[in-house]
């Protein structure tokens, strides 16, 4: 089954959706099926690996060609290129997060919290794969058991890209309201503090050991919020994109999460103390916890690639 991967990832963009791609790409590997993995963007090599593809396949969609399964997970991507690359014959899988497009007949996969409930009109020859239970996280957080009774400080990510303001903003905020030590995802400390401690370019098992001894976190509603569910860190999310007001609204919902709204509204400052001051209660705290690993299990990997090798059988 020759299988081809195809995102976008590194400046203005992050790298949420390169996240989830190489998790599909070791996800096929255990079962001893070779993915190619292409990124377009100005992607870092460290971060992609040797064994991905850094190269502009949306400018040239003919490279989706000769590929049994083609997976696309890109929002740079518009319906008549998605037509294109469908026209090809492969088994295409259409990663979505917001009912983005029209997509073309084949797989539709979204593993938003929620996203069963979303109305996709769907089509003859088109499966719908919604819901976290398809929530695509790295590997270290699929077989995830440590969770840890004595968690301290605050786990801080707001985004891969572009975010030094906010997380500057955010960090005071944090500093102002709390006694605890703040652990960022960043190059850089955004604001010179002893309590703040800086990392970039962790692993994935490195960060799932950050993440997990954190007493909750604050982060921006995309990729790395099921990451937080699964390793049980009750969270305040924050969205700066609108393909984000989704994850906002419904993680609210479960209760494992508090939404703050979108950085920059009026009021935000105010909305943030008021959660800070609810997620560092006792109680709501570990009832929070509980909470994300029911809605997040870690398998949504290995449940998308068994259901893919099954339908191309």
């Amino acid at each position: 089954m020759k299988t081809g991967i195809f995102t976008s990832a590194g400046k203005g963009i992050g790298y949420g959706h390169y996240g989830r791609c190489r998790a599909l790409k070791e996800g096929f590997a255990e079962k001893s099926i070779d993915a190619d993995l292409f990124i377009h963007g100005e992607c870092d090599r460290g971060i992609a690996g040797e064994d991905s593809v850094i190269t502009d396949w949306i400018k040239d969609v003919s490279l989706c060609k000769g590929y049994d399964v083609c997976i696309v997970d890109s929002y740079l991507t518009t319906e008549e290129q998605l037509n294109k690359i469908a026209s090809y014959g492969a088994l295409c899988v259409f990663i979505d997060d917001c009912m983005r497009l029209d997509y073309p007949e084949g797989i539709v996969l979204n593993g938003s919290v929620y996203a069963e409930q979303l109305p996709y009109a769907g089509k003859p020859s088109q499966m719908i794969l919604a819901g976290s239970r398809y929530a695509m996280l790295r590997r270290p957080f699929w077989d995830f058991d440590d969770y840890g009774e004595n968690r301290s400080g605050i786990f801080l990510s707001a985004g891969g890209s572009g975010a030094e303001e906010i997380s500057a903003h955010i960090c005071r905020l944090l500093l102002d309201n709390t006694d605890a030590d703040i652990f960022i995802i960043s190059g850089s400390k955004p604001v010179d503090s002893p309590r703040v401690h800086a990392f970039f370019g962790l692993s994935a098992a490195e960060m799932a050991d950050l993440m997990s001894a954190r007493l909750f976190a604050v982060s921006a509603a995309g990729q790395t919020s099921y990451e937080l569910a699964r390793t049980a860190v009750p969270s305040v999310l924050f969205g700066f994109a609108e393909n984000q007001r989704i994850n906002l609204e419904n993680w609210e919902k479960t209760g494992f999460a508090l939404s703050v709204g979108f950085y920059g509204n009026k009021n935000f400052d105010n909305i943030m103390k008021r959660a800070l001051t609810d997620i560092q209660d006792t109680d709501k705290n570990r009832a929070m916890s509980a909470l994300g690993p029911l809605y997040v299990d870690g398998q949504g990997v290995r449940r998308v690639v068994s259901m893919i090798a099954e339908v191309t059988q």
